[in-house]
Formats: structure tokens, sequence, C-alpha cells
């Protein structure tokens, strides 16, 4: 169960977005948009504002979050009871539910996510897309890929080749491509962008700093359990392509054409750095390949599990393999994946003794309980209510953090549980209990969706209300560090920042940016914050302990002419601050600090930057 956890992750970067769009005066200098932000490519940061200017920031992010929720839940059942039906649908609609949903490298991406991106807005209408062409509704189709490239031409990359592949057979497919072609030279040569940088490569420089800040764009730098879970879903659709009915052999290989394109095109990276290519991100078409490797699976299950006791046992053992994935049980997956292909296309069935069958059933029950034991008990573990931190919260905190840390395992149980009561046609009273039990669960939820506590309401209040003392000595051309401050900044001043680590997260679309967010970040670096650090395994890393700032780091950074504040958490000896105060009263106090006065000092640190 996830909750409503307020605007965090790359959702600080989109609400920077709308609140750009309603007034960009105060950001002309901040590092996000001082050459251009990825804003340019979506339209969802207009949406974002309006809703914004009409309701406030806080109420606009969670509204707008729980319509892109509701959207992804109906497309996603829409798209995959195209593809299954009964307790088939039913069992994939719970793994979407409760499996990981990241994808990619560092786990920074995740499809359904908790936050509001431009991202969460073009993945339902990319499903809806898929389903519609499933269904032979094209119009409805390309109508639905155009919203969802609006939002996100990334996340609405995979599902254009779903339509192509799927919806376009024979020469419409060439037409198809040959149009593709004729619109990305004329792009091309009217160097509009992004098109303009099609055939060209990022320059030296620019890729080092590029992989220093987000090396989990680029293959190369992914380690080799990062690659284990593509190559499973590869080999999922292409066993579900080869041994499936014929209606739906076609599903499959179109699915495995969506994860062969955008794979080998973000492998041409590593060969040569195209910056459209590095833009486009290609890799990411694996949040639409997972969900449609997902239907792959359930969709053998439905198939095969009743052909055989044979049948049953390699898909079983297919099932653990999947859940347990590691380089030695990959292996195993093709194997098993040969052995179900040879089943299917030669008959090859051997009749294997009852004894060697039941004890090839215990090996898989017992690797899958080991692993469900231990999630279990990892799940269960850090939830001590005993400990100060909990013991104070509200029952409804509570009950969510055993939702959030068990759900995987108690919700399908739950579902099941119910689904085979009906199904052994229970009493109307036991119908009734069931309808109330599942009514009461969801009001509860529906309502307390929203995490609320005296820290966020407070938080809530300063971002719609503002700070006016603040707003009146920080005006909108000064440009400001706050340091591990940068939601203050934008959500509550509306002023521009200085830099930090997020903020660089605009790298690989501008050499303008990688440029300046390496020189601001060096002098920030002499301070010695957390968000400094440009790399982001030194982030991840432990290394990211804020330490007390000296006087040569402040005035260092403050030697930057182009910065005129400087707020910290903590006061620098042999410096008096023009102002101390708090932004709230549950907030810690805060110390700024005028870059004019300090600009007095020499400046002893790395003068030559």
């Amino acid at each position: 169960m996830h909750r409503y956890q307020g605007i965090w992750h790359d959702g600080v970067l989109y609400a920077g977005q709308a609140i750009f769009r309603l007034d960009s005066v105060p950001f002309a200098k901040d590092l996000f948009f001082a050459y251009g932000s990825q804003d340019r490519f979506t339209a969802f940061p207009a949406i974002y504002a309006l809703a914004i200017d009409n309701l406030g920031l806080p109420l606009a992010s969670m509204l707008l979050l729980g319509m892109a929720h509701v959207a992804w839940v109906a497309a996603a059942a829409f798209l995959l009871r195209e593809i299954l039906s009964g307790l088939a649908f039913w069992q994939a609609l719970i793994l979407l539910a409760v499996l990981p949903a990241s994808y990619g490298s560092m786990g920074i991406f995740s499809y359904g996510e908790t936050f509001l991106t431009a991202r969460i807005w073009a993945e339902p209408p990319a499903l809806l897309a898929v389903a519609c062409i499933l269904r032979g509704y094209r119009i409805m189709a390309i109508l639905s890929l155009v919203f969802a490239a609006a939002m996100h031409p990334v996340i609405a990359f995979p599902a254009v080749l779903f339509v192509f592949f799927f919806g376009f057979q024979g020469r419409h497919q060439l037409v198809a491509i040959a149009f593709g072609f004729a619109g990305l030279a004329i792009l091309n040569a009217l160097e509009i962008p992004p098109f303009a940088y099609l055939t060209k490569a990022m320059d030296p420089l620019w890729l080092r700093l590029s992989t220093g800040r987000s090396p989990f764009v680029f293959l190369d730098h992914w380690t080799v359990d990062e690659y284990l879970e593509p190559s499973f879903l590869a080999l999922l659709l292409a066993t579900a392509a080869v041994v499936s009915v014929r209606g739906n052999r076609r599903l499959w290989w179109s699915a495995l054409g969506v994860f062969i394109v955008g794979m080998g095109l973000a492998l041409m990276v590593v060969y040569w750095p195209g910056t459209l290519l590095i833009q486009m991100q290609p890799w990411r078409v694996l949040w639409l390949t997972k969900i449609l490797a997902i239907a792959a699976g359930m969709s053998l299950l439905k198939d095969m599990w009743t052909v055989s006791p044979y049948n049953r046992l390699l898909l079983g053992a297919l099932a653990v393999c999947a859940f347990t994935l590691d380089p030695t049980r990959l292996v195993c997956a093709v194997l098993l994946s040969a052995l179900i292909i040879a089943r299917h296309r030669f008959s090859i069935e051997p009749r294997l003794p009852s004894w060697l069958s039941r004890l090839a059933w215990a090996a898989i029950l017992l690797v899958a309980g080991e692993k469900i034991f231990w999630a279990i008990w990892l799940s269960w573990f850090p939830i001590d209510f005993n400990f100060p931190s909990l013991s104070n919260r509200a029952l409804v905190y509570r009950v969510f953090l055993v939702c959030q840390e068990t759900g995987w395992f108690v919700f399908p149980l739950a579902l099941f549980g119910s689904w085979w009561l009906l199904q052994r046609r229970c009493s109307s009273g036991g119908r009734v209990v069931l309808l109330l039990v599942a009514s009461v669960s969801l009001l509860f939820f529906a309502t307390h969706w929203q995490r609320t506590s005296r820290y966020q309401a407070a938080e809530d209040e300063l971002r719609q209300i503002g700070h006016a003392e603040l707003v009146h000595i920080i005006q909108p051309p000064h440009l400001t560090y706050w340091g591990s401050g940068l939601e203050n900044l934008w959500f509550v001043l509306h002023r521009g920042s200085y830099a930090s680590t997020l903020q660089a997260a605009g790298v690989i679309f501008s050499r303008q940016t990688a440029l300046e967010a390496d020189r601001r970040l060096a002098r920030l670096r002499v301070l010695g914050l957390p968000d400094s650090r440009l790399d982001w395994l030194s982030k991840t890393g432990g290394e990211s302990r804020e330490v007390a700032p000296s006087i040569d780091g402040i005035v260092h950074l403050c030697h930057d002419p182009i910065l005129d504040f400087v707020v910290l958490s903590k006061p620098v000896a042999g410096v008096s601050p023009m102002k101390t105060g708090r932004l709230a009263s549950s907030y810690g106090e805060f110390y700024i600090y005028a870059c004019e006065s300090l600009r007095a000092f020499p400046d002893t640190s790395f003068s030559g930057s």
C-alpha cells in the first residue's frame, strides 16, 4: 500500500518546472532552468502550473497524482483484460500491484510511481494505446500515443514501437518507416530541438560529466546483476512467442521487438555516444516490457498448466527462477525455456518416475519457501512499535506501515481467499460479509491515502502562504544557495537556487548545464555539504553526512559573483549571519549570510577556480 507522501524524488523537479511556468523571472540564474530544462519536451508542467495556480501546490500535487493512479490501474486492467481472462487476469493484476515496479539501473525509475511526474501521466495513455491496438482500435491507439508523447516522449516510445509492430503489417510498416525517416530528416535539417542532435555525438567532456551525474543512463555502467531482470523478461517473452496459441504469438513477438529495439539502441550508445540517443534513454522501454512480460508469464501458466504434469513441473521451476533471480537461476531459466519449447514444438515429454516428480516439486517448494520466509521475516523485523520513533505514531500510520511491509504477501492471499470463497458458492451471508469487509477496507485506505503529520501540515501551509520576511530579504533577481534546502527556495519563497545535485539532473540534455553544474558544484564542494556532490554513487555510499561549514568554504563560495545569499542549517565560526530564524516552529534554525560582505575576505581556497 502506497500513501501519498508529498513532493519528493523527481517530483521536486516537476513541481519546480510548474512554478517556473507561473513566474520565470526569479529562476533566471537557477542551475536547473538557466540553460533550459526538460520541460520543453513535455506539456505536463503547463497542466501542473494551471492546477497550482487554482488550487495551490500541495492540493494540486495530491490531486494530479491521485488522478494518475486511478487512470493507471484502469488502463492496466483494460490491457490485461484483452490478453487474459478469469483467474489469470486477476493474478496478473495482483502481480502488477505487488511485484517491485523498478526497472533499469540503481532502482531510479519505476512504473506507477508514488510521486507526481510527467511519467506517471504518460504511462496510462501508453497502456491504453497498447490495449486499443490489441482490440483493433487504431485511431484510438494513435490518439492515446499522441497524448502520452505530449506528456513524456521517452515513456511513450515503447508504446509507439508496440503499435508499429502489432498494428501495422507489410507495406503499411514500410510506409510508416519511410514517413518516420523523412520526418526525422526534416526536423534535423531545420535544427528543431531535440532532433538537431540526431547525427551529433557528445564530446568527451560532456560525456564524462553526464556519466558522472547519471551513470544509470549508460548500459556500460550497469552491473552484471542489473542485466538479470531484462534478460529474464526477454526470455519470458520469447518463450511465450514460440509456444503460445496462434492468436497471441504476434502480441509477444511485438513485445519482444520493443525490447530488442530499445536495448539495441541503448547498446549503440556504448560505441557511438549520440546525443539524441543518450537523451532518449531507449533502455527505458523496460517499463512496458516488464508489464507485458508479467502478462506473458500468466498466459503461459493459463495455456500450459493443465496440459501435463511435466508441463506443470517446468512452469513451477521457471516461476521459482523468476522470483529468486540470480546468474545461476537465469541459466536454469534458459534451460527450462528450452525444454518448454522442445515439448511444444517436438512433443518431447519424458515420462518421469513419480518419485522424481515428487522430489523435483519438493525442491521447488523448498527454494520458494525459503525465499518467502526470509521476505516475511525481513518485512516484519523492522516493525517494532516499542521504538520511540513508532510508539508515538497514530494507529492509521501503523496500519499503513504493516500493509506496506507485508502487503506483497497478505494482499494476494486475501484476494485469492475471497475468490475461492466466491467460487465455492458461499452463502448470501458470507457474500455480504466479504462485500462489507472489502468496502470498509477500501474506504479506510481511500480516506487515509494522504499521509498527514504535524510536520507535513506545517510544510503544506508554508508552501501555500510562503514566508513574507524571507521573500522581502531575498528579492526575485537574487540567487541563493540553501544547504539541502532546494524545496524551500522553490516552493516556499519561489526563488532561484544556486546549485545542488538534484538540479544537475539535466546534464544530459544541455552541455551548458553540464559545464555550469560542474563549476558551481566544485565551489560547493569546498563547503562540504551533501548536496554538493555530482557523483551519484557518493550520495548512496554513506558519504553524504553534513559537516560544519568553514569560513574558507563560504568565502570561496561567495566569490562567485552570481551568488547573493547563502542559507545554512549550521553557523559558520568567525562570521556573523545577517539573520537567523525558523521557517516554522517544527523546522530547524537557519542562518543567512550575505555574499556581498563576505567578498571582502580573500579567497584562499582554490582561488584559480
